[in-house]
């Protein structure tokens, strides 16, 4: 139980890491780099459904990323954001939001060698 838990927390800290640095760098480049950042969350939850059977370590990654674009996305106390009202913001904000989505609830597929 203790090992399940610690996962669930790396996990959740995964996400977290993955969506402040692409935070951080989506309007840069664009669409190239926010494109980038979509595909390395894409791959993360993607890796994070195939190669655990627990659906619970999928969403602690998704709520990672959620958590912390949320956090971002609030204005700072100096009048500052992360995430423009833009395209580039838009797309970032929304892109993780139904990759996190559907790799929460994307079904479990058996291996043959489970049949």
């Amino acid at each position: 139980m203790a090992n399940r838990i610690l996962r669930v927390i790396q996990t959740f800290l995964g996400g977290a890491v993955i969506a402040v640095v692409v935070t951080v760098v989506h309007a840069e480049s664009f669409p190239w780099v926010l494109a980038a950042g979509l595909a390395v969350v894409a791959a993360f939850l993607v890796s994070l459904r195939l190669l655990t059977d627990d659906r619970i370590i999928a969403v602690a990654g998704s709520l990672g990323i959620l958590v912390t674009v949320l956090i971002l996305a609030q204005r700072s106390t100096g009048g500052s954001v992360l995430i423009a009202a833009n395209d580039a913001g838009n797309v970032w904000v929304i892109g993780a939001s139904l990759l996190c989505g559907l790799a929460s609830a994307w079904p479990h597929i058996p291996s043959n060698s489970a049949q």
